[in-house]
Order: structure tokens, then sequence, then C-alpha cells
């Protein structure tokens, strides 16, 4: 059995797992000596021969293979042997001979390169695609992929194989319509103790390669998305929804009318629930309005029949948990429908509030709605509550629907009168929980946590994201519970700390180190702090200065980050909007 593998970009550590376990298992090793580090050949076992391609023709390397029939032979390119790794010819050879294979991939040098030089590719608003090529020279490129054709698409650039040829790669960027000042960049030896990282321009490219002397083993990128402003992910944005992500609270409703006389409902309805008013007559389109506000709209409600709503949201509908509620009203306000997102989204909600203002009717066509029965989704929306296993809804409504009792247990007091066919419980094996730990259960999470944030200068999101796992874990509390983040007002702008909030779709509130002080006693206190703040606890003053309650965790702390939770006081209801 031929094995090939990637050896990754060069740093012996970065060799995939099960790469690393067939080289140390292999019998026959065949690798490139002119790229390969050969600090990855230690791991092979004593008795393992070993052999560099690099001074062996094809049918050579295939020789050795055919000879070692019955053994384990690892062939080991450079980076991923996808690219530019020469494995098609000898895989075809080797299935002509009846010689089994497989291909285990590597890390290519290329995102070597990028991480070298923290870069990303595909910058939202810069470039979403990624060109990976190569100047024409003893190997030709096949017509249309000439350096100068492939610069003309705008898009970010990885070159390989071409830094003895800077001066051809220049003048072919150049003629390809890049500007003398588009960012370039020349990595040496990506991730190898040698790695030389050169900024320079398109312009200068040949003339830093010379500087530097870099003739081989080097990447060159091309394009914007070194330097360039750039849009932020929509992915962490916290008025963007996901499968996983409901949108934070604040998004508007969103009106799109197509005659004047749709155009005169929106706005009388628009005055009474504030958003926005759009009209197809003023060159707006159905499918691009549709787009842009679907992600970030808190609902969107088409002045218009109800077809037209369906096929226009049909493609954008991920899920209950995270779509906006979407409505259809009629020209004349005689009928509100809702159409996605009913319960968590609030589209029935919507509907009825729309039908009240214009004397119409709510088409409401939800079960638990018609029968009237309890409806524990759009129960938990009123309350604040996030639901974190939704799929279990249907459930607890079919038997609702079906005339059975459900049980709920609740962490929390609810006012007022239980709805029918609802039990509450102390016993563990509810049907419904309502807490902000984990269960097995329909679980209804309160947003009643703070989370009081202290960190060092510049810390990362990531490493912000891995204290907090840890911490909810510790904690024994569901990340749903979290309503808001607090720190002081010093790192009311770190970049990381920002994007942390913003993914989880929180509000950050920063307060001076005077009003910390201010919130009383009892807190873990430290002199270090106290010295470089001026308060002697951020995240445990924080949390509590901002929920109004008690702390509910306190400082756990690692990596230069401190968390501590508080709870703000909670009662819930079962008849009005907790919201």
């Amino acid at each position: 059995m031929v094995h090939f593998v990637g050896a990754g970009p060069g740093a012996p550590d970065l060799i995939t797992l099960r790469g690393a376990t067939l080289l140390e298992t292999a019998d026959v090793v065949i690798y490139a000596g002119s790229l390969v580090n050969p600090a990855l050949l230690s791991r092979c076992k004593d008795g393992c021969a070993v052999y560099n391609s690099a001074t062996m023709t094809l049918d050579e390397v295939l020789a050795v293979m055919e000879a070692a029939e019955g053994k384990s032979v690892v062939r080991l390119h450079t980076g991923d042997p996808a690219l530019y790794g020469a494995i098609r010819e000898q895989i075809d050879a080797l299935t002509a001979k009846g010689i089994g294979w497989d291909v285990t991939p590597g890390v290519s040098s290329l995102f070597g390169a990028s991480a070298a030089l923290g870069a990303e590719f595909t910058l939202p608003g810069v470039s979403q695609s990624l060109i990976v090529t190569r100047l024409a020279g003893r190997t030709s490129v096949p017509e249309g992929e000439r350096l100068r054709d492939l610069a003309r698409h705008g898009a970010s650039m990885a070159i390989f194989l071409s830094a003895g040829l800077l001066d051809g790669v220049q003048s072919e960027l150049l003629a390809g319509g890049l500007s003398a000042d588009t960012p370039a960049a020349i990595v040496y030896k990506a991730t190898w103790q040698e790695e030389k990282v050169v900024r320079c321009a398109v312009g200068t490219l040949a003339k830093a390669g010379a500087a530097e002397r870099i003739t081989k083993t080097a990447l060159v990128l091309v394009g914007r998305f070194l330097d360039a402003p750039y849009e932020k992910s929509k992915l962490y944005d916290p008025a963007y929804s996901t499968a996983y992500r409901r949108r934070s609270a604040g998004g508007e409703i969103a009106y799109l009318a197509f005659t004047e006389r749709g155009r005169a409902l929106a706005d009388t309805l628009c005055a009474q629930t504030g958003g926005t008013v759009s009209c197809t007559r003023d060159g707006v389109t159905l499918n691009d309005w549709t787009a842009s506000r679907f992600p970030v709209g808190r609902a969107l409600v088409y002045v218009g029949a109800a077809g037209i709503a369906v096929r226009a949201v049909a493609p954008h509908l991920l899920s209950k948990v995270s779509d906006p509620a979407v409505v259809a009203v009629d020209e004349g306000g005689r009928f509100a429908v809702p159409i996605a997102s009913g319960h968590l989204g609030g589209a029935n909600a919507l509907s009825r509030e729309i039908a009240r203002l214009t004397g119409g009717v709510a088409v409401v066509t939800t079960a638990t709605d018609v029968v009237g029965v309890f409806a524990v989704d759009d129960w938990a929306r009123t309350q604040n509550c996030a639901v974190v296993n939704p799929a279990r809804i249907k459930t607890v409504s079919g038997r609702l629907l079906s005339g059975e009792q459900i049980t709920l247990r609740s962490a929390y007091p609810i006012d007022g009168e239980t709805p029918d066919g609802v039990l509450l419980t102390d016993d563990g094996t509810a049907d419904v929980w309502v807490d902000i730990r984990p269960h097995e259960s329909l679980t209804v999470v309160p947003r009643t946590l703070t989370l009081g944030v202290g960190c060092r200068r510049g810390t990362a999101r990531e490493t912000l994201e891995a204290r907090f796992a840890a911490f909810c874990e510790r904690c024994g509390i569901l990340p749903q519970a979290i309503g808001a983040a607090a720190t002081i007002d010093r790192k009311a702008n770190e970049p990381g700390l920002l994007a942390f909030c913003a993914a989880r779709g929180w509000r950050l509130e920063t307060y001076t180190a005077e009003e910390l002080s201010a919130v009383g006693d009892g807190f873990t206190a430290s002199s270090f702090v106290a010295e470089t703040t001026g308060v002697d606890n951020v995240c445990e003053r924080a949390a509590v200065r901002s929920s109004g309650g008690a702390l509910y965790a306190r400082k756990f702390a690692g990596d230069g980050v401190t968390f501590a939770l508080a709870e703000k006081p909670t009662r819930l209801n079962w008849g009005e909007d907790n919201g």
C-alpha cells in the first residue's frame, strides 16, 4: 500500500496526526528531499528504508514502490500534495499496476504564508476569491491562465514556484492591470525556522526579492486583502441571524410595498410600529430588498400578496430559531398573515398588532394558536428567554394538542394563572425546564445573567471564547443565560472584547473606576488591578453594577482574562410580555 502524505509547509509539527502515524509505521519512505523538512524523518522507525526523490526519476520512484509490495510505503510530499505535487502521474501508474494507494492531505505552504502574515484571503468587501497559480516557466500554463489574465480579476492571489522569476511576475501583474501600489508579500520558507516575510508592493516585487536574495522556496501573495479596509463578517454581527443564534434585540421592522396604495398603508403602520418603508416604485427590487433585510431585520412585512412574500423569503429561511418574523398584509389592511417564525420570531404577535391597527384580521394558522393551547416557544419569547433545544418544541406542543398534560419546572417564580394543560412540578424529569442550567428536557433559559469581564490589552477574541467556554462549564450554566457583558471604560475599545461580545449578540456596558468602586464591598480584591485600573476588581464589580443583582459566580482567571457573573432579580409571568 502506498500512502501519499502531505508533510505540511515545513515546521515538523504541522504534519497531520494521520500523516505522522503513517510516517512512524512506514517500512519505506520516499520524500521530496528538496522541499520536505528533514526533521520529519526522525519519526521513521528503525529499519525504515528512506529514499530522497530529489535525485530520482518517476520510473525510479515507481520501481521502489513496486518492489515494496506487501509493505507500507509513504510518499512524503511537501505541503498538500494536491497543489503542484505531481501525484496524479504516480497514482495513475500505481492503478495500472494494481497497487493500492490513498492520500492524506497536508497543510499547504499557502496557509503557512498567510499565517506568517496574519492575513485572511477572503475579506468581506475586499475579495471573496483566491487564485492559486504560477508564472509560466519550463512548465507552461494553459491558454487563459497567464498571470496577466488572472490578475485582471482583482482577486487575492497566491503565486507558487515563481520566486526566481520575480521580474516576470511583476511585469505580468502590472500588465494585467494591477496598480504598482497593490500590496504584495514574499514569504520565504513559511513556518520553517528560516522563515522570512518581506512586505512590498507589486511595483517593487523584483527589487524586494533581490534585496533579500530570495530566489526559491518562497510564495508571492498579492492583493488588497493584505492592507485594505474591510467589512466585518456577518457571521458574528449581533444584528445578523444564523441557524445557531438569533439577532440581538434592536433590529427594525422593514416594510416593502409595491403600489402607492400599499406605500400609504406601510407609512401608516410604520408610524405606529417604527421601522422603515421601501417601495418597488422607487427602483427597489423584491429580491435585493429581501436579501439585504432578511439577515438584519427584526421583521419583514410585505404589503401585498402572501405568495409574493413566500417566494421572496424561501431561499433565505434557515430555522425558526434564527429567522426574522415575516408577515404579509394586503393593501386594504384586511388580512395580516404570518409567513415565518410565528412564535420565536414574533410573526404571530406582529400580525395581531397590524390587524389591530388596520381593523383587519390576523390569519394565524399555528396549531397551538388555532386550538388555543399553551405555546411554549411563544411564551419564551414574551419572557425574554432563549430556547436551547427547539427540536423538542414539536413534542411538547404535540402532547398539548392531543389533550395531554405537560409538566414544567421553573427555577424562577412565575406570576399569574398557570395555563391549561401545564402542571408546575418539582420533578427532575419535567417536560419543560425553566433554568439557566442545561437539562435533557426542553429548556427555556431566562437571560438573567450579566458577564463581568477583565482582560489584558490586545486579548484576542479566540482567547476570550476559550476561557468563556471553560467558565460556563465550571459554573454549570448555559451561555444563552447571559444577556449583557460589562467592564471598565478603559476596555471599551478592545477589538477582541468587542468581537467576542458581538459574536454573541451582547451589548457591552462600561463604567469608570469611580462607578465600579461605588458598588460596595465583598469583592475579590487585587492590588495589581487596583494599581493599573484604579479599582480593586473589574469583573465582579462590573457584573453587579450592570445587572443590579447579586454576584452569582466569583472571579475566574486565566490567560490574562477574568470573568464573573451577577444575576438580576427575576420573576416571570404567564400572561404579560416580560421583554
